[in-house]
């Protein structure tokens, strides 16, 4: 197995999870959409932090695929925090804080004008579909993809699915004895879910002086999980619609 796959699905892991596929499918299934946000933007909120701690964390255990990164990743904490918000506090701290701001300020020109004249809640869509696409042409232009085998490709495929699926069904189960439907439906949206916004702009961080074939290959699996996550997510819609419907249903007639 590469190296550089496997420190990419620790990254993954690592990662907070997505905002705007989660609250589009959590709508259409019936969950509930405010508590979406509010997960999805804590979770956002704290992945700077949290996501390079964990990842260092994992990394530093000497095991044989950690090889593959460089010295400078044995930085100490406080030279990896100094690079990950040199680079990303004024892509998303910053553009959150003075969105705050606006939005407080000036709240009906703001939604009316932004989002429902110009569409702009279509940007999100577009910026992350320009973060996978040049994910997937690092990949192919640095010759990533050629350069792994066949069982290689598989296994990311197959082992990207089975944690979709494990995570689901433990979010799942965790919650049905104490949480509402449309809270599950919320919850099994947010947990699984993992964001490469965030991912692959750190992946190019936290990994300095890597080549561009490895660091292709480390960013991998996310968009491959991604892909997946989006599809699976989608085709639950469906059921777990109907699934908080009749608890609907129930509700009004007792």
């Amino acid at each position: 197995m590469d190296p550089a796959l496997l420190i990419g699905f620790i990254l993954a892991g690592c990662v907070p999870t997505t905002i705007a596929s989660n609250v589009v499918m959590t709508r259409q299934a019936g969950g509930n959409t405010p508590l979406t946000v509010v997960q999805s933007t804590i979770g956002n909120f704290l992945g700077p932090f949290l996501t390079p701690l964990l990842l260092k964390m994992y990394t530093s255990t000497g095991a044989w695929y950690t090889h593959v990164l460089p010295p400078a990743s044995s930085d100490s904490y406080g030279h990896l925090y100094r690079r990950v918000f040199q680079q990303l506090g004024l892509s998303i701290f910053l553009p959150m804080f003075l969105g705050q701001i606006l939005q407080h300020l000036l709240p009906n020109p703001t939604h009316h004008t932004l989002f429902t004249t110009y569409k702009l809640s279509r940007l999100g869509s577009l910026s992350l579909l320009t973060i996978l696409w040049s994910a997937y042409d690092s990949a192919f232009s640095s010759g990533a993809f050629s350069t792994l085998p066949g069982s290689n490709i598989l296994f990311t495929v197959f082992a990207s699915l089975g944690f979709f699926v494990l995570f689901l069904a433990i979010c799942i189960v965790a919650s049905l004895p104490w949480l509402p439907r449309a809270d599950v439906v919320s919850v099994a949206y947010c947990v699984p879910a993992k964001t490469p916004a965030i991912g692959i702009p750190l992946s190019q961080v936290l990994f300095v002086g890597l080549s561009g074939v490895t660091r292709a290959k480390i960013q991998i699996p996310m968009v491959v999980y991604q892909g997946l996550q989006v599809a699976g997510g989608s085709l639950l819609t469906i059921p777990l619609g109907r699934w908080t419907a009749r608890a609907g249903e129930r509700d009004g007639e007792g």
